[in-house]
């Protein structure tokens, strides 16, 4: 069901090393386009995507990818995953405008999902050289420059007045302006990285607590949702109280380091 763990992080760091690296701080602006205002791609998140695709089927004979780029292109390729197909789900450069400003935070990230379910995943910062896997019910792993170590159970913080957070609101109805506005207002610091996968691997190793999405594109919230969830963490729908799936596109969706936390914020929110 799942791929070998450690080529599935020598592919990773060998697109960052093939195909991120030498663009990073030496792109030119015919390098860099805007799908929509604020929303970069440059030809590494290109080059890295068709680099990774089919040696990421070639990891899982029979698998089919979805890549944010070639989604952009081609939007009914988000179709594919309402078949039983295992898929990878495919961020090649996860905060581009990072990547475009010269800052080192951006990431690459996969995911693995089988009848709909994450089983694996991966998220790769190549600058930072730290690399996250997960693999379902076999826990989370932090692999740095010079350590290794399987990630604790998120048991604490308990409480919002306790917690550091990071809002994401920009494509949240207007019904929610109250409440996002509350929970801000009870969480003890806010910061925003401009990166999912920063989000969820902070809260996953103790960062930050609790962060807010209504947007839940798959290449953005597959990869992470598996590994908060295996180091106890949520990552839940506050108005259906359903755990993150990758078919779910969009809804407000909570990310917490604990059960109590996520009950906590979903009370303020409701």
């Amino acid at each position: 069901m799942t791929v070998n763990v450690d080529q599935l992080a020598a592919l990773l760091r060998e697109t960052a090393a093939e195909k991120i690296l030498p663009r990073f701080r030496s792109l030119s602006s015919q390098d860099i386009e805007e799908k929509s205002r604020g929303d970069f791609v440059t030809i590494a998140d290109r080059e890295a995507e068709l680099f990774l695709t089919p040696r990421l089927m070639d990891l899982h004979p029979g698998s089919i990818v979805v890549g944010e780029e070639a989604t952009a292109a081609d939007p009914d390729l988000l179709e594919k995953t309402a078949g039983e197909e295992p898929t990878w789900y495919v961020d090649p450069i996860d905060g581009t405008a990072l990547f475009v400003d010269g800052e080192p935070g951006f990431a690459t990230m996969v995911a693995l999902a089988v009848n709909g379910e994450v089983v694996q995943s991966a998220i790769y910062f190549p600058v930072l050289n730290e690399l996250f896997l997960a693999e379902k019910g076999g826990g989370a792993r932090f692999i740095g420059a010079d350590t290794s170590s399987m990630l604790s159970e998120r048991t604490s913080p308990k409480r919002l007045e306790s917690a550091a957070a990071a809002f994401y609101t920009k494509h949240f109805p207007e019904k929610w302006a109250q409440g996002l506005t509350r929970l801000k207002g009870q969480v003890s610091s806010t910061q925003n990285e401009m990166c999912a996968a920063r989000e969820y691997t902070d809260i996953a190793r103790g960062e930050k607590d609790l962060a807010s999405y209504h947007r839940m594109l798959p290449w953005d919230h597959a990869p992470g949702s598996l590994i908060l969830s295996e180091v106890g963490g949520v990552a839940r729908n506050v108005e259906t109280g359903e755990d993150y799936r990758p078919r779910t596109l969009q809804g407000p969706h909570v990310l917490a380091a604990n059960e109590a936390l996520w009950h906590a914020a979903r009370d303020v929110l409701a």
